[in-house]
Parts: structure tokens; sequence; C-alpha cells
């Protein structure tokens, strides 16, 4: 048990230090930074990813590729049959 060396009660030394803590987490919190700005939040159509425009290179890519597929699939086959 803690000795009494200046008459005070150790309920009212509990008080003080309690509220002496409370100050100083007041004073020791940060401030709240604002949230980071994310690079497409300025956008203003939400729907942008769903754009008609763009998905044109994607079909052009699609045949070339399926062209060049056909054509090294006719050789190959061609090699294996004879």
């Amino acid at each position: 048990m803690p000795t009494d060396l200046d008459g005070s009660g150790v309920t009212e030394r509990e008080t003080t230090v309690r509220l002496l803590l409370k100050r100083a987490a007041a004073r020791v919190r940060p401030s709240q930074r604002p949230a980071p700005e994310v690079p497409f939040g300025r956008e203003n159509d939400a729907n942008l990813e769903f754009d008609e425009r763009g998905t044109g290179s994607g079909v052009g890519w699609l045949l070339v590729a399926l062209a060049v597929f056909i054509l090294v699939h006719t050789v190959w086959a061609g090699l294996g049959a004879s």
C-alpha cells in the first residue's frame, strides 16, 4: 500500500493523474490528415471503364491474332499430313 507523504488521499492523486493524462493525450493527438488524392477521382463519368470507344482496338488485335493462329495451324497440319 502506498504511503501518504503529504496528507492527500490516494483517490485525489489518482484523479489528478487521470486529469493530467487526459490533457497530455489531447495535446499529443495528431490532427487528422486529409484523404490521399486519387488520380481517377476527378473523372465525371462513373461508367468510364465501360466506354465503347476503347474497345475497337481490342477487336482488331483479336482478328489479327486469329488470322496468325489459323495460318500457323494450317502450316503445321500440312507438315504433319505429308
